[in-house]
């Protein structure tokens, strides 16, 4: 019986997750039965691959009382330490709302010493984006005190770290004992596949669905196996694909209630509603060309589906818009004649179905996003026009954010000091046309540092390197614009700018790495790339070059 139901929750755990069997029988194998002894593990791989997901699902379906947090929202010791005991606090016995206070590693290890049992069941902590751990201050003796909370509470808990580096990124920490490794690897084409068809839109015919995903998958898994990009680009996709079809079976649907075919048997009415929808290959090669609407049109002569598609909400087709009925007609005619003028104007758009919808944040998928359909392959906003619009001074502040976070700390005074003596930034070393001249070998020293602090990664910078950074572009780019001290002072004072910090931390673009600790200094990473750091850049005519220092 207990080896049937453990076949059995192995089988419903790999329904629900298609191309995982290999890590479900593995966390199954290592969690084990409720009394054994549980150990930490280590579940790594690419992102959106399942990790976190497959771990609390696991955990869910065995019973087993597990806490799961993640740091991006427990950016700091005592956050986390908190989140763990009030997810645990439905397992833990005898202990009030003022016990339950976990300031720290100590406070953990008698919490679960007192509200645990001796010989309890296993219990879990599941401790997502574990490698943020590392950027904390103290990061590096947290890490494994939380490896060998068995030995030092004396109880029956495991750790289960999930993360998207190996257990090389934490090396670092010294004594921690190495856990259970368990790989994710990236999705293949057919877990892909597999996975798109389970997350089958609410109310879509099946087969339908299976052979949009089976076409459409090919085109970009070459270039993005993130679950996520490809959801979001499927979900337009998806309706301009059956929008013909629908379309189509609407119309037959009014036929019938209309009365003329009801003396019709139901074989010959399904008969004429499959020869009457479009094939799922007209529907692809319809998406594919770009020609939905044309379809959707040959399929439904009496409806115009260019209002629909283009929403034109005048009124419906064949109504004159207007009260006279002759103004009606011509303003129709004329509208239909600037349609069809715009049509012939339109250039060729080359390949519609490409790998540049699945990019986020691209030109062609904030396109695809807004309804635009087709899409050229190479469509592109221009130098300094950003595909998104926020407040100039929010512009300003993400830029220096970026220039704290890759200039390190000793580069501040090279800078500033330009500041202070009442000259601009740079001033001894830009020549005409706003560029550093550098020597040969200056400029080979530069390039390698750049290489080297590429490899590092992007470094902590605290709230007064920011608004030093902050003060220092903003002056620069005002005195260009030859823009008076008082209006920069008036839009500096309505600039709320802890209010901005805390917006970009909320939408990611910021990280919050230090600073949980009352006595601690508030550090924050910032998480643009380059690339859009220039674009913002070069909206604002800032030279970032003037700013960015590797030596």
């Amino acid at each position: 019986g207990a080896m049937a139901s453990a076949l059995d929750v192995k089988e419903r755990l790999c329904a629900r997750w298609p191309g995982r069997r290999e890590q479900i029988s593995q966390l199954l194998g290592l969690i084990g039965e409720p009394y054994d002894s549980a150990m930490p593990v280590f579940v790594h791989g690419p992102p959106v691959t399942g990790k976190s997901s497959i771990v609390r699902d696991v955990l869910g379906t065995l019973g087993r009382p597990f806490a799961y947090t993640s740091l991006v929202d427990s950016h700091g010791p005592r956050l986390l330490l908190d989140a763990l005991v009030e997810e645990l606090a439905p397992n833990l016995r005898g202990l009030d709302e003022k016990d339950l206070r976990c300031a720290n590693l100590a406070d953990l290890v008698q919490i679960l010493r007192k509200g645990l049992p001796e010989a309890g069941p296993a219990v879990f902590l599941v401790i997502d984006e574990a490698t943020r751990v590392l950027d904390w201050r103290g990061g590096e003796h947290l890490l494994p005190a939380l490896m060998k909370l068995a030995e030092l509470t004396g109880r029956n808990v495991g750790c289960v770290l999930v993360a998207t580096q190996g257990w090389d990124a934490f090396r670092t920490a010294g004594g921690a004992r190495p856990p259970v490794p368990v790989f994710f690897d990236a999705y293949t084409k057919a877990q892909l596949l597999k996975v798109l068809l389970l997350e089958k839109p609410i109310g879509a015919d099946e087969r339908l669905y299976a052979a949009f995903v089976s076409a459409v998958l090919p085109m970009f898994v070459a270039t993005c196996k993130s679950l996520h990009e490809l959801r979001a680009t499927f979900v337009p996709l998806w309706g301009r694909y059956v929008l013909p079809w629908e379309l189509a079976k609407a119309r037959i649907e009014e036929m019938d209630t209309g009365g003329a075919n009801r003396e019709q048997t139901s074989a010959d009415h399904a008969k004429r509603t499959e020869e009457k929808l479009p094939e799922p290959r007209q529907l692809f090669a319809a998406l594919q060309s770009g020609n939905t609407a044309n379809l959707a049109n040959r399929a439904n002569p009496e409806t115009d589906t260019s209002r629909t598609l283009g929403g034109v909400a005048s009124g419906t087709a064949g109504v004159p818009s207007s009260t006279d009925g002759l103004d009606g007609d011509d303003d129709r005619r004329e509208q239909q004649g600037q349609e069809k003028h715009q049509q012939r104007r339109r250039p060729f758009l080359g390949p519609v179905l490409h790998a540049g919808l699945a990019v986020p944040l691209s030109a062609a998928a904030l396109a695809l996003g807004e309804g635009r359909w087709p899409v050229a392959e190479d469509v592109f906003s221009g130098a300094g026009k950003l595909d998104f619009d926020i407040p100039r001074l929010t512009k300003f502040m993400l830029i220096s954010a970026h220039l704290a976070t890759m200039n390190k700390e000793g580069v501040d005074k090279r800078l500033f000091g330009h500041m202070v003596e009442g000259t601009r930034a740079g001033t001894a070393a830009i020549r005409a046309g706003g560029k550093r001249r550098r020597g040969a070998a200056t400029a080979d020293r530069q390039q390698d540092n750049a290489s080297v602090a590429a490899l590092e990664g992007p470094g902590a910078f605290n709230l007064e390197r920011l608004l030093a950074y902050f003060r220092i572009v903003t002056k620069q780019a005002y005195d260009e614009d030859d823009a008076g001290s008082s209006e920069l002072a008036r839009e500096l004072l309505s600039a709320d700018v802890f209010m901005q910090i805390s917006s970009m931390v909320a939408l990611g673009l910021l990280t919050k790495v230090s600073g949980a600790d009352a006595l601690d200094s508030v550090r924050y990473r910032c998480d643009i790339g380059d690339d859009l750091a220039r674009k913002i850049a070069a909206n604002l005519r800032v030279n970032l070059d003037n700013y960015l220092f590797y030596t």
